[in-house]
């Protein structure tokens, strides 16, 4: 069967960038923000400030309020309303109280009020039209006239929803008591281009037709309880909302979500704006989150993640790696420090280049994989004893060097002011061999070929020399590099490691053959089937663990690749193959990239391939581990199943990834919250559900690999799956 090919074409693609203290912002005091055009005005105590192309200027203005309307920019100086063009203001009216908000009906008349009056725009002046009840806060108007004179709605903090009626100009009260609203505390109020008014209160979110209906906030599935500050609807029909729990954005039927860690430096959101084409400021007492969109395909997105990986992630020889940051969400203060599993997660990304050569015969991306291919080749060629591969290597240089666990650190004989990291695990040789047999394929010229099989055939000879183990320098096994039969079947304490170090010492043996052509290596693959049952081993993998282990996850679709590549078997790949569906029907609900795509291109089923392209169009572009905070969210679904192993619960359905933290195909996808403990209501039942599970903390202290969007990406380039 033809594979499918899905061209999502060009998405929306998120970033942004804090303006904090270091821009010039008084974090803590800012009181108003507005767009004119891309050009965002910033007023706070000392003064106005405009900030467009990264650069900020002050402007000696006491502004308290700015208002965007209908194209025009408007800014209330005390008891003046004046109007900003080009970073000037001019006076338009002086009113006998401060300026409160301004609204412009569907008619185009302008309504104004102060702090006691309403005001209607008349020509150049502006007429009195009914005094206001205390702390009015917004207004929100229909059009000029009605029969009954219902066109004005305003908010206030202490007397609530108020609409204007009647000849004779007054206020009717709509209470809570006796209507639909939420609350006598109204914060925002605006008024769509049908007519309806949208009450944004202490308690949530209303929809009202001036009449008799309400569509009440709870109705809304996913819209989030609680205060909603500010809110802002565009030309185009979005409209945003800021509350106390980040900004929420409805756009064509959906709800979207812009939260506290990757958009935003506190949950609490005071104030925002928008631009015409689109760009969010939005206001909180830590900072301003500027969060802007562009169109963009997934090849574009690609190759800036491309670039963001040469520039950040590669570490000394050619390891990726991930990037310790010495300031919150900073990628320029990061350092690059050795892991435990180096090997493998250079493997994955080698992998990533390599499919990019094969797709577009790119001379850097073949540089790229071949220097991660060499940096590989040397954990193996640095410890002295054949076969036996190093986690990691560290220089004199390196900040770290001399640290940790010094029993599994040893100098490097050769290399003068180096050592490397053993105790080395069966994770690290899935990375080895993936990446070997990959690049072997897609780039390797002949002397790459001769010097892979090498390496390779010397590493399997180890394994197999001892009895299906790697052995350390000290001759003792290592902890989990075991493939041994008898331990692997017979012994209950590898019970949760047989399928999976059955799939690893096969998709070993196979990729050794495939790359030596030494036929005792087949003998030993059969061997393993036919007397040891490992192919059995392998019909259902993965044991099912209330989705809290995820380490095996990445190691068995790494693994099952080139099992299923190189076995010519039809027989075997068909149990091989009830492996990896049965693993993928039960990871599904995660909309894993990497496991979708594996999926798709090592069989003819179905492989939720919009899902895949959804999840990698939603990744953030910095690859910051930020803060999570979701748990306030109506469309989460919390899974107790977990609970039943003593772990904390956590979500049924992962939150999209741009909601997520960003962990690797090894770290746990249904995290709620992680890094938000301040910001959550802390109990014994909520604490268990909010906790950070281990491998999932976020701080906004560390980025992840961006293999976890290169290799997927790639991979489905090359397979077919991905058209753009």
């Amino acid at each position: 069967m033809k594979k499918a090919s899905l061209s999502l074409g060009r998405f929306t693609q998120y970033d942004k960038v804090f303006l904090t203290a270091d821009n010039g912002i008084d974090t803590a005091n800012v009181r108003s923000v507005a767009f004119d055009g891309e050009t965002l005005y910033i007023a706070q105590p000392d003064g106005l400030i405009e900030y467009a192309d990264g650069k900020t200027k002050r402007i000696n203005a006491d502004v308290s309020k700015l208002f965007t309307r209908k194209g025009t920019l408007y800014a209330a100086v005390g008891n003046t309303l004046s109007v900003i063009r080009k970073g000037k203001l001019s006076k338009l009216y002086e009113f006998d109280s401060p300026v409160v908000d301004i609204s412009v009906a569907l008619d185009g008349s302008v309504w104004l009020i102060t702090e006691d009056t309403l005001y209607l725009q008349n020509g150049d002046n502006f007429d009195s039209i009914v005094s206001l009840p205390e702390e009015t806060t917004c207004v929100a108007a229909l059009n000029n006239k009605t029969k009954y004179g219902e066109t004005v709605y305003i908010g206030s903090k202490t007397e609530g929803l108020l609409s204007m009626k009647g000849k004779r100009r007054h206020w009717a009260e709509l209470w809570p008591v006796n209507t639909g609203v939420l609350s006598q505390c109204i914060n925002c109020i605006s008024i769509d281009a049908l007519g309806h008014l949208w009450v944004g209160s202490d308690d949530g979110l209303n929809i009202y037709d001036g009449k008799n209906y309400w569509f009440n906030g709870n109705d809304f599935y996913s819209v989030p309880d609680g205060s909603f500050n500010d809110m802002f609807f565009a030309a185009d029909g979005k409209k945003y909302f800021a509350t106390n729990t980040g900004i929420v954005v409805l756009s064509e039927g959906k709800i979207s979500y812009f939260s506290f860690g990757a958009w935003l430096l506190h949950p609490t959101v005071k104030k925002l704006a928008v631009s015409d084409n689109g760009t969010i400021a939005a206001v909180t007492e830590r900072g301003i989150s500027l969060i802007t969109s562009t169109l963009m395909t997934l090849e574009e997105k690609a190759a800036r993640i491309d670039a963001l990986s040469e520039k950040y992630f590669v570490r000394n020889e050619g390891y990726h790696v991930s990037r310790v940051l010495r300031k919150y969400g900073d990628l320029d203060s990061g350092v690059l420090l050795n892991t435990d599993n180096d090997g493998l997660f250079t493997g994955l990304y080698c992998a990533s280049q390599c499919f990019r050569y094969a797709v577009t015969g790119e001379e850097q991306a073949k540089i790229n994989a071949k220097r991660a291919v060499e940096a590989m080749i040397k954990l193996t060629e640095v410890t002295g004893k054949a076969g036996f591969t190093a986690r990691a290597t560290r220089y004199k240089t390196e900040e770290n060097y001399g640290d940790g666990n010094r029993e599994e650190w040893h100098p490097c004989e050769n290399i003068p002011d180096c050592e490397w990291l053993g105790e080395t695990s069966s994770d690290e040789m899935t990375g080895h061999y993936y990446a070997y047999g990959i690049y072997y394929d897609l780039v390797a010229d002949d002397e790459d070929k001769k010097k892979i099989a090498k390496t390779v055939k010397t590493i399997t000879d180890h394994i197999l020399e001892n009895n299906f183990h790697l052995c350390d320098v000290d001759g003792v096994p290592t902890t989990w590099a075991n493939w041994e039969p008898d331990l692997l079947n017979n012994d209950d304490r590898w019970f949760y490691e047989r399928g999976t170090n059955s799939l690893e010492i096969l998709s070993f043996l196979k990729t050794t053959y495939h790359v030596t052509g030494e036929e005792k290596y087949n003998e030993v693959f059969n061997m393993l089937i036919e007397k040891y049952h490992y192919a059995m081993n392998c019909v259902q993998y993965k044991v099912e663990d209330a989705h809290i282990a995820h380490i095996d996850d990445q190691l068995d679709f790494t693994n099952i690749y080139p099992l299923l590549v190189y076995t010519d078997n039809d027989a075997q790949k068909e149990i091989f193959k009830m492996g990896l569906t049965h693993h993928w029907q039960y990871e599904r609900v995660e909309r894993s990239p990497f496991f979708n795509i594996t999926y798709g291109a090592l069989t003819n089923n179905f492989c939720d391939i919009e899902n895949a392209a959804k999840s990698l169009s939603e990744m953030n572009l910095d690859f910051v581990r930020w803060p999570a905070y979701n748990s306030y969210r109506k469309d989460i679904v919390w899974d107790t199943e977990q609970e039943e192993q003593g772990v904390p619960a956590q979500l049924k359905y992962p939150v999209e990834y741009s909601s997520r933290v960003l962990v690797h195909y090894d770290g746990n996808q249904f995290v709620c919250d992680a890094g938000a403990e301040e910001f959550v209501n802390i109990n014994k039942k909520q604490m268990n559900r909010t906790v950070t599970l281990p491998g999932t903390h976020a701080d906004g202290m560390s980025a992840s690999m961006p293999y976890v969007y290169l290799l997927p990406y790639w991979m489905g380039r090359y397979y077919g799956l991905l058209a753009d």
